[in-house]
């Protein structure tokens, strides 16, 4: 195979491809002699025989077509943008801010960590700078955290929504001194200032550790999907991802009561150590003892695993660095694995390559995929 093809396959690995490179290796593939070395050159030095065998000739070329006509679709937005910002500062107000809006809306919800206000507008707020004079409320804020006041003229709830991507983490602090941390993959409702003789309600998605300011007249109350908790003043970690089918609450100080909201069964009460699995499909709430560290660690960045399925390790995983894992190895789910990570110092790839190297786990990095053979 020639040497520039070997580079511009490699560099297509990567998703670097100019349109000029791309088109040289579709024209290249084209050819059915060509595309037999293609495939076994890549079987050798980048994906395993089983992901090859999916790897059809029809498949690839699409994807090729695909990435030069998004290549040329940048090109001409390049042109057009160079163009109209020469020709007349108002066309572009008049025709290209809409579709600009639309593509930066899209980034935001995907990327980054967004509140959207009472009124539908959306604001980026992991940035180092966030605009407190948008946002609704008596709020400060600090790079990844948020502090609100409590209105005391106000007498109508306003609700504003975090929501957190995979790879992310956001602090905050609600109008009634409770703190609230949320983590990767999370939607948070909450009202951005309390009311005297009212409950204190919030809904999650996603997982969060509360530290409930103790309010003997208003309870405080977590709602999620099919799970409520109820408390006056204690510190307690929420998980509830929609995929897992259950919640999860861990109390680590304080009496917390939990009910499991389909049924409307009565409230348990649980203690300090006790960890309630509210189980949606049986309609029932399992009560164990836990080391809560394992549970709370990820406010500090570490992530503990003791005696854990490496099958799970991968979800957990996939939410933590925003990646995609794909596990063509089920036998991970006999191995159990005690180690902890550093997940604001360690990439991964270190994770990875702790995992291959003490419990001989084959994989492949592709872009933001991860391929377990």
């Amino acid at each position: 195979m020639e040497k520039n093809i070997e580079n511009i396959i490699s560099i297509f690995f990567r998703n670097q491809c100019n349109e000029e490179q791309l088109e040289t290796l579709l024209n290249f593939i084209s050819n059915e002699n060509n595309y037999n070395v293609f495939n076994e050159y890549v079987k050798i030095n980048y994906l395993s025989n089983h992901l090859m065998n999916q790897f059809d000739k029809e498949s690839l070329l699409q994807e090729i077509e695909g990435r030069i006509k998004k290549s040329k679709k940048r090109s001409i937005y390049k042109k057009n943008t160079q163009i109209v910002t020469i020709v007349a500062a108002v066309f572009l107000v008049m025709i290209g801010i809409s579709k600009i809006l639309n593509h930066e809306r899209l980034l935001i919800e995907s990327e980054n960590i967004v509140l959207t206000k009472s009124n539908g507008e959306k604001i980026i707020i992991d940035s180092k700078k966030i605009e407190a004079e948008k946002l609704e409320g008596l709020v400060s804020s600090k790079t990844n955290i948020l502090s609100y006041k409590k209105d005391t003229i106000s007498k109508s709830f306003v609700k504003n929504t975090i929501n957190v991507p995979y790879g992310k983490r956001f602090k905050l602090k609600l109008s009634d001194g409770t703190q609230v941390y949320l983590n990767s993959g999370s939607s948070f409702t909450f009202p951005i200032s309390f009311i005297d003789g009212m409950d204190r309600v919030v809904h999650l998605s996603g997982e969060a550790f509360f530290d409930v300011a103790k309010d003997n007249l208003n309870s405080f109350k977590v709602y999620s999907t099919g799970s409520l908790a109820e408390v006056y003043g204690t510190k307690f970690n929420f998980r509830n991802y929609e995929e897992d089918n259950s919640s999860e609450i861990i109390l680590t100080e304080g009496s917390l009561g939990v009910m499991n909201t389909i049924d409307q069964s009565e409230i348990v009460i649980i203690k300090p150590g006790d960890k309630a699995k509210v189980d949606y499909a049986e309609g029932k709430i399992e009560l164990t003892k836990v080391n809560t560290v394992l549970y709370t660690s990820w406010i500090d960045g570490r992530i503990i695993f003791r005696d854990e399925s490496l099958y799970n390790i991968l979800t957990k995983l996939e939410r933590i660095y925003n990646v995609i894992i794909i596990n063509n190895n089920h036998h991970l789910k006999e191995v159990y694995v005690n180690a902890t990570f550093l997940t604001e110092e360690e990439s991964v790839e270190d994770v990875l390559e702790y995992l291959g190297r003490i419990h001989e786990v084959d994989y492949q990095i592709l872009n933001n995929k991860i391929i377990i053979n």
